[in-house]
């Protein structure tokens, strides 16, 4: 019996979503986006370019979970006021091309950084 659950715990082991990566666009969007670093432990980080007085560019912290196969639901606050709480979905529309929504609004397109 204990191997029959230990050998059913191995068939449910979890792969890395689509969407796990960096993910590039040029900056000409509303938020000024550079990047999106997506972690497969859950979490996401936006990126603009570097703020000169500061040296950190992170603008968003987010927490992601699966909303389909090819989309992701970002939970995410303001790196420099936690109070400011959004909600953006991250498309993958082909293998190395994804969309950021938000409200059904286009914020920026990206495209897969590949190593």
């Amino acid at each position: 019996m204990i191997l029959l659950i230990i050998s059913l715990l191995g068939l449910s082991a979890c792969s890395p979503h689509s969407g796990a990566g960096t993910w590039i666009t040029d900056g000409n969007n509303p938020l000024k986006l550079t990047k999106i670093v997506v972690v497969f432990e859950g979490t996401a980080d936006f990126f603009s370019e570097k703020n000169k007085e500061t040296d950190n560019s992170a603008i968003r912290r987010c927490f992601w979970s699966t909303a389909a196969e090819d989309q992701l639901q970002m939970q995410c606050v303001h790196a420099d006021n936690t109070d400011l709480k959004e909600t953006y979905q991250f498309t993958i529309i082909e293998g190395n091309q994804a969309q950021l929504t938000q409200n059904k609004q286009l914020i920026a397109l990206f495209k897969k950084q590949t190593p």
